[in-house]
């Protein structure tokens, strides 16, 4: 079934799940499995969180039953000991949770991995040491008792209420879910998690981006503490151990990380685990550590990739026997790149310095390209080329010096903050996101435009409809420029490399940027692949792009520049057209090692 079928068949779905929830109560065999319901939703609603931030965006936390508690104490305590409604009592918890997410993802913006980890866990033995001993206020061990509970006046049904209010949350929550996956917002998250540098070059603010993804699932682990305390009455801080937050993680991980399924399927299976152990409570951590383990070993992408697997054996049994799923290379021939709305500016470094440690990388570096050119920066290896790209990126400061884009005076700003102004880059090692499709990628650079977006793109998505009909068409016409069009639903893994540098020039050129840095366009190429770049760049150029590359193929350099800086140790030793630089015996003794040579009569320069 194509992704457009299966967009369209998502409203019948939805409803599906509608019905089933508002007849359940009915059907369930006896009033257990009601309960079993309410305890699938307000976890599996914890679980979405932790999958939109371990998942999504790459950032580990053993803390969410911290947020649980302050949730579920949150709504608890207003609504027993002063008296709050719940429609009141229930959002302060949610805002307290929320507000412990952003101070904790402040944190977490100084941390990363095994040590973010160990943060969170921290955190999470915070809070229930807090609960225990916080007794005048949280009730210690011996818990809270006389929470209201969701009866809506009627105490006999409290129940199904307690059912329908869990599930319709989960509803929702999960729609919320799936469009954050299904858009924008998924994709730049994917980009955080796999390079946080290329997030910033496309124009990301990462810090506000971690920031704010860890205060929305520190809010659904609150949603899902304050669910359980008024569905049961009665809260207590031995609910809310780290055992917690490993069995929240077992459910991400056993669903599948990064697929918005996954979270329903692991819930699903941790609660009947959870019903299966419960009578080895002793050892329950030892049996949740041991299914954590026998997960990530044998089966890493859960559930869900092994239910993906099995179809796509499915779909291979059914594809004639000389089908094959490999790209075929196709001669490519680039054509003028669709109609922009920036012009190619200047660029000019004054001064640039940047030491390590005490290392001199750069010393006094000077240089100006001109706007609608071909500026090729060369140098032997340790010259120090990709550390000035990066002070101009903005990825490192600079010592010293001035970096001006157009009018602009950049040197102070971020990275992102330069993407927005028109500078786009690519890199040495290519940065593209491996769980994205082609066109996917190159949407990554897309600036957004007014309109876009909103209201209207949410509602066609619940219809079942294309919601980035625009987004596409752009991302379509980069594609199309660099004639590889045709690759846009594969993803970067099945592409030849050459075609892997196109989609990476082509998420630079979505940028609609100013000045492009491109670091080594062409290592790696064979000549034609070589000759199908230059021939892009080109008519990059003659369109009127900014263009500032660095580059070890001297052929390439030679023939397509417009003017040479060359540097040494840091420091520029050259600075002209193509000819010139050629010639001049400083740049021949920097790639030779010799400290007096003369120039072949070629003129032409051999570097690595």
């Amino acid at each position: 079934m194509s992704v457009q079928n299966s967009r369209r068949l998502a409203p019948v779905g939805w409803l599906l799940a509608i019905i089933l929830v508002a007849a359940w109560p009915s059907l369930a065999p006896n009033p257990f499995f009601v309960h079993l319901g309410q305890t699938f939703a307000y976890t599996a609603i914890a679980v979405i969180g932790l999958n939109i931030l371990l998942g999504l965006s790459g950032q580990m936390s053993l803390g969410q039953a911290g947020f649980y508690a302050i949730g579920a104490y949150g709504s608890a305590i207003t609504a027993t000991s002063f008296g709050w409604p719940i429609w009141l009592s229930m959002p302060f918890g949610l805002l307290v949770a929320g507000l412990m997410g952003v101070l904790l993802g402040l944190v977490a913006l100084r941390t990363r991995g095994l040590y973010l980890a160990m943060a969170t866990l921290a955190f999470g033995f915070i809070v229930e040491i807090w609960a225990q001993r916080a007794v005048d206020l949280t009730g210690g061990t011996m818990g809270l008792f006389g929470v209201p509970q969701l009866d809506f006046g009627d105490f006999r049904n409290v129940a199904t209420y307690t059912f329908w209010v869990c599930a319709a949350a989960l509803i929702l929550v999960q729609l919320g879910s799936d469009w954050v996956f299904s858009s924008s917002s998924g994709r730049r998250l994917r980009a955080i998690k796999e390079s946080e540098s290329f997030a910033q070059t496309v124009g990301l603010n990462v810090p506000l981006w971690r920031t704010a993804v860890f205060a929305a699932s520190a809010v659904l682990a609150g949603l899902a503490g304050v669910l359980f305390a008024h569905q049961s009455g009665f809260v207590s801080s031995d609910a809310f151990s780290i055992r917690l937050s490993i069995a929240l993680l077992i459910a991400a991980v056993i669903g599948g990380l990064g697929d918005t399924r996954g979270p329903l399927l692991g819930t699903a299976i941790l609660v009947a685990i959870a019903e299966v152990i419960a009578g080895f409570h002793t050892i329950g951590l030892i049996i949740y550590g041991g299914i954590l383990l026998a997960v990530l070993l044998l089966v890493p992408e859960g559930a869900v990739g092994m239910l993906r697997a099995a179809v796509k054996l499915v779909r291979r049994a059914d594809l004639p026997a000389t089908a094959s799923e490999a790209p075929v290379p196709q001669a490519l021939t680039p054509r003028p790149p669709p109609p922009g709305t920036r012009r190619g500016g200047s660029l000019e470094v004054v001064g640039l310095s940047k030491a390590y440690a005490g290392v001199v990388a750069l010393r006094d570096v000077s240089f100006s390209v001109a706007p609608a050119t071909i500026h090729a920066l060369i140098g032997p290896n340790g010259a120090g080329k990709s550390t000035l790209i990066n002070c101009v990126a903005g990825l490192y400061r600079a010592d010293s010096g001035s970096v001006r884009l157009g009018d602009h005076e950049v040197a102070s700003l971020s990275a992102h903050q330069r993407a927005r102004l028109g500078l786009a880059r690519s890199f040495q090692n290519l940065q593209l996101i491996s769980g994205l499709t082609v066109i996917e990628n190159v949407m990554l650079g897309l600036p957004r435009l007014a309109g876009e977006g909103g209201v209207r793109a949410v509602m066609r998505w619940l219809a079942g409809l294309p919601h980035e009909e625009a987004e596409r068409a752009r991302a379509i016409a980069v594609l199309d420029a660099l004639a590889i069009a045709h690759l846009a639903d594969r993803t970067p893994g099945e592409l030849p490399y050459g075609h892997r540098k196109l989609v990476e020039l082509a998420r630079a050129l979505a940028q609609d940027p100013s000045v492009m840095l491109l670091d080594e366009p062409v290592a790696g190429l064979n000549p034609l692949e070589a000759q199908q770049i230059a021939i892009a760049l080109r008519r990059l150029r003659d369109s009127g792009k900014t263009i500032l590359l660095v580059e070890h193929n001297m052929e390439f350099v030679m023939d397509l520049s417009d003017r040479i800086t060359v540097l040494d140790h840091g420091v520029v030793i050259a600075d002209d057209t193509p000819s010139v630089v050629q010639a001049d015996k400083r740049v021949i003794a920097a790639y030779l090692g010799a400290d007096d040579i003369e120039a072949p009569e070629s003129g032409k320069v051999t570097g690595p």
